[in-house]
């Protein structure tokens, strides 16, 4: 099962899904690209690492410098050997809900990769998604669909649906978790529906990613005058 979801394995399941995701990601950046006009652009990928970014085809864009800050609740190890042509890496230590350290609309593009639904309660993904809005001129946030029938973290079906109790049940059954870890679990991953999402990001151009005709996850993208 960990090789269906191992997202450092370019052949998995998710990694899959990812180059599909990076498709609509490479149109938003262009765009961004021909509004700017600018041979720098700074990205803040909150909760990012770098395998997301080894898939993006950097190379469509010569000319361009991409300053991307990796921004984690602890620091993210910056490898010297991973090299990028025309990508800088930095780390940021951060919480998503309250980046502080970072000026209004410092940078160009704020982005994530399902990293919402872990933030807490409501109230904590209300602030994240305001910081989103905050600390960059345009945003590209992915999270996954509380309405799709397969729950993404465990890769169980149907179990984000069933009560609290059944839930811990069958994360102890299947997954062998202890009672702590199981009851733990659905605390740490709150799922948002498309109407919940749309709420947060109310005005932006909306993408739902599908799965056949099950839609996956959704995709809160700024508009972009054309």
């Amino acid at each position: 099962m960990s090789s269906i979801i191992d997202i450092s394995n370019p052949n998995s399941f998710r990694s899959r899904l990812r180059k599909k995701r990076i498709k609509h990601l490479l149109g938003f950046i262009e765009k961004v690209i021909s509004i700017e006009k600018k041979k720098e652009i700074s990205i803040c990928d909150i909760g990012g690492n770098y395998f997301y970014w080894s898939i993006f085809p950097f190379e469509k864009f010569p000319g361009i410098t991409f300053n991307i800050t990796l921004a984690n609740i602890e620091e993210y190890k910056i490898f010297k050997e991973v090299v990028i042509p025309n990508v800088k890496f930095s780390s940021l230590i951060a919480d998503a809900c309250d980046m502080n350290t970072i000026k209004d609309k410092q940078f160009d593009i704020a982005h994530s990769n399902s990293v919402i639904e872990h933030v807490g309660n409501w109230n904590r993904i209300k602030m994240m998604a305001n910081e989103v809005n905050r600390i960059a001129k345009y945003y590209f946030i992915q999270t996954p669909n509380y309405g799709f029938p397969v729950e993404p973290h465990y890769v169980l079906p149907f179990i984000h649906w069933l009560p609290r109790t059944m839930q811990t049940k069958i994360l102890m059954k299947f997954k062998h978790y202890d009672f702590d870890k199981a009851t733990q679990g659905f605390e740490e991953n709150r799922m948002l529906t498309k109407k919940e999402f749309w709420h947060l990001f109310k005005g932006s151009d909306f993408i739902i990613e599908r799965f056949y005709l099950f839609p996956k996850s959704l995709i809160a993208a700024s508009k972009i005058a054309k």
